[in-house]
């Protein structure tokens, strides 16, 4: 055996050799780095010494077996460990004992494991596709989504879930994909086993081994249900925004059919305020807050005497007071309505001025909201080209002057601007053709 001393000592792995009786005998080089003292290996050998007793007892001349070993400095380690019977010089049987370290082996293994079932334990189809179209893996989830069994579908393009209207946007995905560029959230339809069609969330994620791209990810979810459930609140919404409509036109249409000088004010002066918003660019939901608020701007009115709304000469100062409480009294009425904007504040502001000269809080600038600066403009010019009960309509010219007076000091300067260009190219002259009556 001298003379297979030197291959000993060089094979790559730690390696001891053990006499007939389990003493050691030698150990090579690799052995010396894992156990450098004879008490680590005492260690080592000590607890293989059931697996090497139990190997000296049966005829085999090879076994393989893993096991873990706890080295001398406490760190666990897992082993592969081959034993084989070798024949010395005196004719004894000796053993020879390898150790191939697998700990790292072991933990990817079980980390791969571990993913493998999260993959196939995911409610999402997760399929993997190679870079021409065919179907790789597929998992249970997968199989639940489009009906077909992993055997059935492994190997086919992955166009068979796809229907024909769609595929030439899912090839185009895949071929950015197959460039390095994913694609989150991708909602479109595909196809199940049984030819029917449902929607799909998907994100699409190349597959890198390295820097080399070898294939496509995609996570498939079946948002039948929340598209069905967005169905129904869109329903909802648009049934609650009819009846908060009607509401607000019945509101409205109460107040003016108490007050025959009030009919149609408030409708013109919502229709002027909403020309303005929109020459203003203001997005759409504000722009119909506007709207609701210029129809229900005069509603405190309801807590004004008819008699004070309808005298045919100037009011007195006590009268005059108890007019301006109509703000007030309208935001009152409409605070706990779940307008989508502060409506009420709208109402509540709608003759406050720029320089603080307004009422009823005298609220000054930018302390008033931007619906009621247009609510303000859109109410002058309104009232100034219609008739009141102690005088004829003053007209549009005029009322274009005050407007054009007032800029930046009773009235919003930009508000003032897009109302005077309309005033100016007749885009509200068929709103003032009406010419209500107003206080």
């Amino acid at each position: 055996m001298k003379k297979y001393a030197h291959i000993f000592q060089q094979i790559p792995l730690p390696t001891v050799l053990l006499d007939s009786g389990g003493k050691v005998c030698d150990v090579n080089q690799c052995g010396r780095m894992l156990f450098p003292d004879k008490e680590s290996g005492r260690l080592v050998l000590e607890q293989m010494a059931i697996e090497i007793e139990q190997f000296r007892s049966v005829p085999e001349g090879h076994q393989v077996i893993e096991k873990r070993i706890d080295l001398a400095d406490g760190s666990p380690r897992i082993f592969r460990v081959r034993m084989g019977r070798l024949g010395n010089d005196d004719g004894a049987d000796g053993i020879v004992v390898t150790f191939t370290d697998i700990t790292e082996r072991r933990r990817h293994i079980e980390e791969i494991s571990r993913l493998a079932s999260i993959v196939d334990s995911s409610e999402d189809a997760i399929i993997g596709v190679s870079l021409n179209g065919s179907v790789l893996s597929w998992n249970a989830g997968a199989a639940k989504i489009y009906g077909y069994r992993t055997e059935e579908i492994i190997g086919r393009p992955v166009t068979t879930i796809i229907p024909e209207s769609v595929r030439d946007e899912l090839c185009a995905i895949l071929r950015e994909c197959a460039i390095g560029r994913g694609l989150s959230r991708h909602e479109s339809v595909h196809r199940n086993a049984l030819g029917n069609l449902f929607p799909v969330s998907a994100t699409f994620s190349p597959v890198r081994h390295f820097d080399e791209i070898m294939g496509v990810s995609i996570v498939a979810r079946d948002i039948s249900s929340r598209r069905k459930t967005e169905e129904q609140l869109r329903a909802s919404h648009e049934k609650l925004t009819s009846l908060l409509n009607e509401t607000v036109k019945s509101l409205s249409t109460a107040h003016e059919k108490r007050d025959l000088y009030t009919s149609g004010h408030q409708q013109r002066v919502s229709c002027i305020s909403v020309r303005i918003a929109d020459a203003l660019g203001l997005p759409y939901d504000l722009v119909d807050a506007i709207r609701v608020a210029a129809l229900l701007h005069d509603i405190g009115k309801v807590c004004i005497p008819m008699a004070l709304l309808a005298k045919p000469a100037r009011l007195t100062v006590e009268e005059m007071a108890m007019l301006k409480r109509h703000p007030e009294a309208g935001h009152e009425i409409v605070k706990n309505i779940p307008f989508p904007h502060a409506v009420g504040d709208m109402i509540l502001q709608h003759h406050e001025r720029m320089d603080g000269s307004g009422y009823p809080l005298g609220l000054p600038g930018e302390k008033i909201s931007r619906g009621a600066r247009i609510l303000a403009v859109a109410d002058v010019v309104e009232a100034m080209s219609s008739h009141r009960p102690y005088r004829p309509a003053l007209g549009v010219d005029i009322a274009a002057e005050h407007i054009r007076d007032g800029a930046g000091i009773l009235y919003d300067k930009e508000v003032c601007a897009a109302a005077l260009e309309l005033l100016g190219n007749g885009s509200l002259e068929a709103i003032l053709a009406g010419n209500g009556h107003s206080r």
